[in-house]
This record gives structure tokens, C-alpha cells and sequence, in this order.
């Protein structure tokens, strides 16, 4: 082996000695199976060890054999603790200590699995199951044996599975347990497995052939060892001869099969020696001789595994040490989320202060547009000043297009508005806003189920008014009609302003569906906000308990000033000193004019630059209608006025319910988290709100620990 391979694998296995195994995937060998498949059979022929073979003194644990190169022949034993247990099983672990064993045969092996059993909470091999006492353990038992003979490897043996249990010592929960922390390691993409099986048995039909299919669907780490070649069926050797060189049959691996005989119970008291040399003889006899070299024995397993190992620690050395940086990176930025500790009030306070600090420069950013300052407006829902802008920008288009209860006559469509004409029929919408996000029917809908304390406050909306079916000029007619009093020659004041009333009623449900998105693009801000300065997920949670429901009254007002924009348009006097209303009217008169007039030419003249010539008694006719005059001018006033109104609605509602109430007042929601409003909490509140408790307390505990074990690993890898 080279002096390279050599380091990796021991530098792989001082990581697992450190339980990194449990943060970062590592390579390993790791031998599988049931417990009646010889597993055990074929760890003694591999590691020369006396394994457990009755399916009664099964292991509870996974137990990593580890050997190694040096002058002098050493066996220590040791367990290595998995994190996050209970303190008395690891004092106990702790306290099992590295034993230093002379000798292994099997009855001092069997007394440390029970000593480590013992150690771990669990009950001993064999015997009877203390309801209390958990079943299996993730904890490892580790026997690193040393020696001038050796060279560098290492393999895991992980409790087999079973398909009944054992009265008194196994459940169908341990079953799933087991299978649990089988598919746990198998579903480790840096290591191979070693899938026993007998030969003399359906092999495709095998539980641990379709649970490593499940980890391994291209069989490129899975490598079958077949047993018990002596009980396989008279006839049927040639379909397991086909498996082993990778022909046919079912379960087939990239790896392909080994095979190997093991000691039968009549030749348990042979020793390795006399076990190695039957097997040869066996692989020599008809039809197994068929095997190839390479496939066959316990000395061919052993040579396969070994450049396995080798291969895959090699292939995976660079990507475990680029893996622990990364763990280390996220664990610390983790443990920073955490913040110092908070013991007093004073802790408490000033970790607050801090995290409302940050909190109020991103909602300065975000108003600002200042996104390039800060890597959280790589989400679009930080980008606030965008997504409001944008949100006016599509209520403003709504209410064009959508806001009148009946749309104006055509013949006054090129008014002069200002911006140049405009479109109010809603006949040709370039855009279908009945359906768009700001025209969401609140009424029927819930509101978002993540924030719940708006729902109150969103379900009271008014009723979407439907737009009217009736032409615009019939209905001016019969409100003309029907507002007759004894005035003469002039309109009955109350006409103009409930018309413009009836014709802008819409205005107020889509305002407040307006207003609403808004408040739930700035809620989700808040929330998102907080949770970016506050990686302490249990502090920002109990953080926004409290600041969710003091946003409500801020929310409440930015309504409120839409009623009150929506009452001062309906129910006040007509009023506007905007000449762009005078204009519109001008031309809009202008314009029924002409067309009339066009409509009356009596004759023309055959010069082109003459005017068509009018008879006068045609255009005292044109206008002989008073009533027909009448209805003509009040639908030019009122689309004039309308127009103008619908302007400074618009304006009003996105300036004072949402820029004012909902933006940039230093009352409103953005602003509420603040350093000020830290400093006026009580020291009852700042304690249940960021208090750290026993969670908080051993969930930085544990960081701490994984972190510094993390560090030391980088240490070993980078040595």
C-alpha cells in the first residue's frame, strides 16, 4: 500500500473516531445483511475475529473494526459516543474509557459487547428487555488492532436484520428501527456496501438486495457476497455460478458477487488456518470450480476489499475535506444566529437592540432602493420600493380601466386629459385587471394562511359592485328625468354630484383591495426582514408574536384614510381648481358641436379652402332640443370632472394610505422594530421574548461541541 493510501485511511478513521460521520458523509466499508445470512461467519474470515454467530446475541450497535501498521501489536477498544445523548450515557461512555485487551477470543469478546451494551443503556445480548431500555444504539464500538502484520483498513458491522421478533428481547418497532439505521447508512454516497446473502435462498426476493438497490440503483458501490455455497440445492448451483460471474439473474451489482464457504457448526473449533484451507478444497471441487479465482474465498473478499477501500477514500479524500469547511461555515453562521449569550436583562436588551438596528437599515434599503447593499435583496420580496411603485402603477391602470359603473359615450373619447387622450370605455383593456393580483376579489377569498393575525383585518372589504348594463346616455336621461323640480332654465344642483357618486362607486373596492396587497407585501416584508437579522429561529418567532399583532392598528389607519379619501370624493361637494377639468369640458363641448354642425353641411363650394356653408335655420334646429342639450352636457361635465377626480384619487390613496400610513411615516409598520422600541420594553417582556432558555442554552451547547470537533477534524485532514 502507499505511504498516500495509507495517511487517508488513517486520517479517515481518526474522523470517525471524532464522529464526523454524523455531520459529513465518509468513506467506509460497511458490511450488511440478516442475521441469518452468515454476516457474522464472514466477518470472522475477513477480520479474524470471534463474531457472535447465534441470532440471539445479535449486536445492538454498529462496531467498526479498524486495523492498522506499527511495531508493536496493540488491541484497544473504545466506544464512540454518537451526539446529542442523554449526559448519563455519555458519562457512562466516557467513563468505559480506551481498554487496552491482550488478547480476543470469544469469550472476552463476548464480555466487551456486553460491557459496552451495559455502557450504552442497552440490554445484554440474550437476555431480556427492560421496557425503559432502548432496543439499538447509533453509538459505535470500536476495536483498533495494531500490528507489523497489518496493513491500513477498516470496515463497520452494522446490527442484521430480522423479519421476527424475539419475545422479550426484539419488537416489530425495533424491525423498522434496525431497517432505519441500515438505509441510514447505506443512503451515504461515499461508501461501499457489502451485501450478505445465502446462496441458498431466493437472492432477488432478499430485503438487504432491494434496500441497497434503494441506495444504490446503478450498483456502482454495492458488492454481493454470497454464503453457505455448501447448502445451495442439487441443480440449482448453475444459476447461482451465473450470479457470482456477473451474467444474469436478478440483483445483479456493478461490483458483481464474491463467494465464500464458511465454517459450518461441526467446524467451529477449526482455526483460521484450517477454515481457509477447507474453503480452497471446496471452491476446488465440481460444479464450484467453476468460479473464478478472483470470486471465490475468503482471501479473494479480503483482496477485493481492501483496494475498495483504498479506492473509494482516494476518490472522496478532497470532497470530505471541502464538506467539513462547509459544515463548519454553516454551523458557525448558525451559532452567530444564536448571538452572545443572554443571562440579564442588560444581555437581553442590547442583543435586541442590535438585531433592530440591522432591522431598520434594511427597511431604509428597501424604501431607498438601495439593493445593492445588502445579498437579502436577491429576493424579490425585500425589493419594497419596487414592488409598491409597481403595485400603484397597476391599481392606478385599474381604476382607467375598471373604476366607472358605465362607460362614457364615445363621441367624447379624445377629450384633453392632460397626458393626451385616454380610453374609458373599457371596451379594448389592453389587460384583463379583473382578474390581476390588485383586482382580487377580498370578499371571497382567505387571507394568506402563514399570517393569520390578518385575517380579521382583511376579511372586512366591501362588496365589489358590478358594472352596469344600462348606456351611459339613457341613464343620464331618466336621472335628468327624475330629478325635475320647479327650477326653471337651470339643473337641479344635487344631479351632477350623484351622478359622479353613482358612476365612481367601484372606486372604493378597489382602493381598498389596493391598500390590502400593499399591507401584505409589508407584513411579509416585516417578517422576512426579521427572520434575516434574527437566525435565532425560536427568538425571531417569539419576536414577531408580539410585533405582528402591534402592526395591526398601523394597517388599521392606512383603511381608515382610504375611507376617508373615498367619503371626501363621494359625498363632498364637486370641487377641483385643476384647469385640465375646464379644458376637457371646453373640448368636449367643442367637439358635440362640431360633429353636429358637420352632420347639418347644407352644400359646399367648389373651392377647397372654403368652410361647407350652413343654412342658418339647420343650425337653429341642430339645438332646437333643450333636453337633448341638456343630457349631452351634463355627461361631458361629469366624464370631465370624472376624469380629474379619478386622477386625484389615485394620487391621494397611493401618497396617504400607502406612502404616508404604510411607508414612510416613522409611525407606521416599517418603523415599528426599532432600538426605541427595545429600550421601552419592561424587564418581564425582555425576558419572555429573548430570554434563553434550556433549549436555546444546550442547542448553543452543542454547536460549540460540533463545531470544535468539525475544527479538529479540518486539523487532521489538512495535517
Amino acid at each position: 500500500m502507499l505511504a498516500e493510501d495509507r495517511s487517508r485511511l488513517q486520517k479517515i478513521d481518526a474522523l470517525y473516531a471524532l464522529r464526523l460521520d454524523q455531520y459529513v458523509s465518509l468513506p467506509q466499508l460497511v458490511v450488511v445483511g440478516d442475521q441469518s445470512s452468515g454476516k457474522s461467519s464472514v466477518l470472522e474470515g475477513i477480520t479474524e475475529l470471534p463474531f457472535p454467530r447465534d441470532s440471539g446475541l445479535c449486536t445492538r450497535f454498529p462496531t467498526q473494526i479498524v486495523f492498522k501498521r506499527s511495531k508493536t501489536a496493540t488491541i484497544e477498544v473504545s466506544i464512540m459516543a454518537a451526539h446529542g445523548q442523554a449526559k448519563s450515557t455519555v458519562d457512562a461512555i466516557a467513563k468505559f474509557g480506551k481498554k487496552q485487551v491482550t488478547s480476543l477470543d470469544e469469550k472476552s469478546f463476548l464480555d466487551l459487547l456486553a460491557l459496552a451494551s451495559k455502557c450504552m443503556g442497552l440490554p445484554l445480548a440474550g437476555t431480556k428487555r427492560d421496557l425503559e431500555m432502548e432496543s439499538f444504539s447509533d453509538n459505535i464500538l470500536k476495536l483498533e488492532i495494531s500490528g507489523p502484520d497489518y496493513e491500513n483498513f477498516s470496515v463497520v458491522d452494522l446490527p442484521g436484520l430480522f423479519r421476527k421478533p424475539t419475545p422479550g428481547q426484539t419488537t416489530k418497532e425495533d424491525m423498522t428501527l434496525v431497517r432505519s439505521m441500515v438505509a441510514k447508512y447505506l443512503s451515504n454516497p461515499r461508501i461501499i456496501i457489502l451485501a450478505v446473502v445465502p446462496a441458498n435462498v431466493d437472492i432477488a426476493t432478499q430485503e438487504i438486495i432491494q434496500m441497497a438497490g434503494d441506495a444504490d440503483p446503478n450498483g456502482q458501490r454495492t458488492l454481493g457476497v454470497l454464503t453457505k455455497p455448501d447448502l445451495v440445492d442439487r441443480g440449482a448451483e448453475e444459476k447461482i455460478l451465473e450470479l457470482v460471474t456477473n451474467q444474469t439473474g436478478g440483483g445483479r451489482f456493478e461490483l458483481g458477487y464474491t463467494i465464500v464457504c464458511n465454517r459450518s457448526q461441526s467446524e467451529l473449533g477449526m482455526t483460521h488456518n484450517e477454515r481457509n484451507l477447507r474453503e480452497a478444497a471446496f471452491f476446488k471441487t465440481q460444479p464450484w470450480s467453476a468460479v473464478p479465482e478472483k470470486r471465490a474465498g475468503i482471501k479473494a473478499l479480503k483482496a477485493r476489499l481492501n483496494k475498495l477501500l483504498v479506492d473509494v477514500t482516494r476518490q472522496n479524500f478532497q470532497a470530505v475535506a471541502v464538506d467539513v469547511r462547509d459544515k463548519i461555515q454553516g454551523l458557525e453562521g448558525e451559532l452567530d444566529g444564536l448571538g452572545p449569550t443572554r443571562e440579564t436583562s442588560s444581555d437581553q436588551r442590547n442583543h435586541l437592540i442590535r438585531i433592530a438596528s440591522e432591522f431598520q437599515g434594511i427597511a431604509a434599503k428597501a424604501i431607498d432602493a438601495y439593493y445593492g447593499r445588502d445579498q437579502c435583496f436577491e429576493d424579490d420580496d425585500f425589493r419594497l420600493a419596487t414592488n409598491v411603485m409597481e403595485m400603484n402603477k397597476e391599481f392606478s391602470e385599474t381604476i382607467r380601466l375598471e373604476g366607472f359603473t358605465r362607460s362614457f359615450h364615445r363621441d367624447s373619447d379624445k377629450a384633453v386629459t392632460g397626458n393626451g387622450p385616454e380610453l374609458e370605455t373599457g371596451a379594448s383593456s389592453p389587460r384583463n385587471f379583473e382578474s390581476s393580483p390588485t383586482s382580487s376579489d377580498f370578499s371571497d377569498s382567505e387571507p394568506p394562511q402563514e399570517y393569520p393575525e390578518l385575517k380579521s383585518l382583511l376579511l372586512q372589504s366591501p362588496i365589489k359592485p358590478e358594472k352596469a348594463q344600462t348606456d351611459i346616455m339613457q341613464w343620464i336621461t331618466n336621472k335628468y328625468d327624475r330629478s325635475k323640480g320647479f327650477e326653471i332654465g337651470t339643473l337641479n344642483p344635487s344631479l351632477l354630484p350623484s351622478l359622479f357618486s353613482e358612476q365612481s362607486r367601484r372606486w372604493e373596492y378597489y382602493a381598498n383591495s389596493h391598500v390590502k396587497e400593499v399591507i401584505q407585501k409589508i407584513h411579509q416584508f416585516n417578517y422576512k426582514a426579521l427572520c434575516y437579522c434574527c437566525k435565532d429561529r425560536m427568538l425571531s418567532e417569539r419576536l414577531w408574536a408580539r410585533l405582528a399583532q402591534l402592526l395591526l392598528p398601523s394597517y388599521g389607519e392606512a383603511l381608515k384614510q382610504v375611507s376617508f379619501l373615498v367619503n371626501a370624493e363621494q359625498n363632498g361637494n364637486l370641487i377641483t381648481m385643476n384647469h385640465y377639468f375646464a379644458d376637457n369640458l371646453r373640448k368636449a363641448r367643442e367637439d358635440r358641436i362640431r360633429r353636429r354642425l358637420v352632420s347639418l353641411q347644407s352644400w359646399t363650394t367648389s373651392d377647397p379652402q372654403k368652410e361647407p356653408l350652413l343654412r342658418l335655420k339647420d343650425t337653429i334646429a341642430a339645438f332646437a332640443s333643450n333636453e337633448d342639450h341638456t343630457v349631452q352636457d351634463l355627461h361631458d361635465t361629469l366624464e370631465a370632472y370624472y376624469k380629474v377626480a379619478r386622477k386625484r384619487f389615485v394620487d391621494a390613496v397611493c401618497l396617504q394610505a400607502v406612502d404616508h400610513f404604510l411607508v414612510s411615516s416613522r409611525t407606521g409598520p416599517l418603523w415599528l422594530f426599532s432600538p426605541q422600541f427595545v429600550g421601552n420594553l419592561s424587564t418581564t417582556e425582555l425576558t419572555q421574548i429573548a430570554g434563553e432558555g434550556d433549549d436555546a442554552a444546550e442547542r448553543r451547547s452543542r454547536l460549540v461541541e460540533e463545531i470544535a470537533n468539525l475544527k479538529a477534524g479540518e486539523k487532521i485532514l489538512d495535517s
